[in-house]
């Protein structure tokens, strides 16, 4: 299922790191770089093409690459920052 960010939440650099910002609380969750990758792929495809790119970019195993997209998507659905379309 692919995702979006959920309403008033932007993507945004902050010096090289890349951030989400949410407008209606004023708050920042910072990414690192698979985090950033990962979301790339759940926002325009969903878990499954996810899950690969992480595979595909770092050389996990599929295994671990889905553990961490559900754990992505659990973390920043838990912080209104993330939902299904």
């Amino acid at each position: 299922m692919p995702f979006r960010l959920a309403r008033g939440v932007e993507r945004i650099d902050a010096d090289g790191t890349p951030m989400l910002f949410n407008t209606r609380t004023g708050g920042y969750f910072a990414l690192n770089d698979s985090a950033s990758t990962a979301l790339d792929a759940l926002v325009n495809h969903g878990e499954q093409e996810a899950a690969t790119a992480l595979v595909d970019t770092y050389g996990i195993t599929p295994d671990r690459a889905a553990a961490d997209i559900r754990d992505l998507t659990a973390t920043l659905t838990d912080h209104r920052l993330l939902e299904g379309r």
